[in-house]
């Protein structure tokens, strides 16, 4: 199988489309040995993060940039197979790279340029959005909120590959007992630092393979989504909503921190990802979910105002998720601000409608953008003098997690498996 030619041709449907092919990733990969797997993995992802700085380099030996997409995309693959990938000989990554290239004329051009690269005498960029292979607004963006040292932290974090992580089913097992097991059947683990219920997994196979996927003893969640449930700390007997469950990764873990007690609702517009749920749900022996396909701004037409807690992980721009998913950092519009932040703040307030008194709203994304969390909680509450914060900083640090408050939620910190999430807590009050 000749890893590099589909690499390349998913690479260049992207630089199309401006779309990750998911699918046609997903079936390049089922079909992959182990080894071939890990390697288009880095080769292809790593290409995508480290982009801006590599076509930085790029155009050090460039007469004219303006280069066919094709070409564009296969000189990219191939500097970054000669800086980045210590495993490939400079000479693999020149001359494989050119095989990929049809036209003559420009596997003379590739083969220049890849051979002057390998010298590696191109000059580093001074800006920073270029040295971390973010697009400028982004970065100018985190250095203006957050400071020049946290924007530096997350846009170092973006580059690193994700790690896989998956979250140990407590209706079945304790972590600590699954780890055991999992380490005398040969598998690379460790404990996350800051979930309680995270296993740090290190495999190239495919995971719903896996006996403890199938049989439900654990779920891929990344740790910072995982931190949501336990900073809304369901309640056995209690009744929650989860108000876009999506794949339902968070409404599982709500339901095993209740004990599989009480009752659950889920409900999303997409009837893939709520057949999904219900999938998930039942392979990991919870019957306390109940699902429904539909807009969640609908809830209030559908629902008492009797829930005594409710999550809304919102629809957002995805940004934190870029160590994972590094497409989002070239394909993200800034212009799509707007009208996400409008949806969100639409979300709120139908989630407020079926919020009982003395019950707890959380709001989370996996975004550091503010228009999209602190300024969606700080237009909500004026709106609703009834609903106040709650400080969830002691909290946080029981996690022994890294943050910044800004006085409406946090927005977690990245290191080695946290990503950038924001959430808030908020309360109704009692009259």
């Amino acid at each position: 199988m000749n890893v590099r030619k589909i690499a390349y041709r998913l690479l260049r449907m992207f630089e199309k489309n401006k779309r990750f092919p998911t699918e046609e990733v997903k079936l390049a990969l089922s079909r992959m040995k182990d080894k071939e797997r890990a390697f288009f993995k880095e080769l292809v992802w790593g290409t995508l993060r480290r982009q801006i700085y590599i076509d930085w380099v790029i155009d050090q030996y460039l007469k004219n940039p303006e280069v066919p997409p094709a070409v564009r995309v296969a000189l990219r693959m191939g500097t970054y197979q000669i800086i980045f990938m210590d495993s490939v000989p400079d000479y693999a990554a020149v001359s494989e790279t050119v095989s990929l290239i049809e036209e003559k004329s420009f596997r003379k051009l590739v083969n220049a340029v890849l051979r002057r690269i390998t010298e590696r005498s191109f000059k580093e960029p001074d800006l920073l959005h270029i040295k971390y292979s973010h697009p400028k607004w982004i970065a100018e963006y985190l250095v203006e909120h957050y400071g020049f040292r946290n924007a530096v932290r997350i846009m170092e974090n973006h580059l690193k590959p994700n790690p896989l992580v998956l979250r140990a089913n407590t209706l079945k097992f304790e972590r600590d007992d699954l780890l055991s097991m999992m380490e005398e059947d040969g598998f690379n683990v460790q404990p996350t630092l800051h979930s309680p219920q995270g296993i740090v997994l290190k495999y190239n196979g495919d995971v719903s393979g896996l006996s403890y996927y199938k049989g439900g003893a654990v779920i891929v969640q990344g740790e910072s989504s995982q931190i949501v449930s336990f900073v809304l700390q369901p309640k056995s007997g209690e009744k929650i909503l989860d108000i876009a469950a999506g794949f339902g990764t968070k409404t599982t873990h709500i339901a095993e921190l209740m004990k599989n007690e009480g009752k659950i609702v889920a409900v999303d517009v997409s009837f893939d990802k709520i057949e999904k749920l219900n999938k998930n749900a039942k392979r990991m022996g919870i019957n306390i979910i109940e699902t429904a396909v539909m807009d969640a701004r609908d809830v209030p037409a559908m629902f008492e105002a009797d829930f005594d807690k409710i999550l809304l992980d919102a629809p957002c721009s995805s940004l934190g998720t870029a160590r994972k998913n590094p497409d989002v950092l070239l394909s993200f519009k800034k212009e799509k601000i707007k009208d996400l932040s409008k949806l969100q703040l639409e979300l709120l307030n139908a989630a407020y409608k079926v919020l009982k008194p003395g019950g707890n709203l959380l709001y989370s994304t996996c975004t550091f953008i503010k228009e999209e969390n602190k300024e969606n909680i700080k237009n909500f509450i004026e709106n609703h003098k009834d609903m106040k914060i709650v400080d969830i900083r002691e909290l946080l640090e029981l996690y022994k997690i890294e943050y910044t408050w800004d006085g409406f939620g946090a927005l977690l910190l990245p290191d080695e498996t946290l990503t950038e999430f924001y959430i808030s807590l908020l309360e109704k009050v009692k009259d």
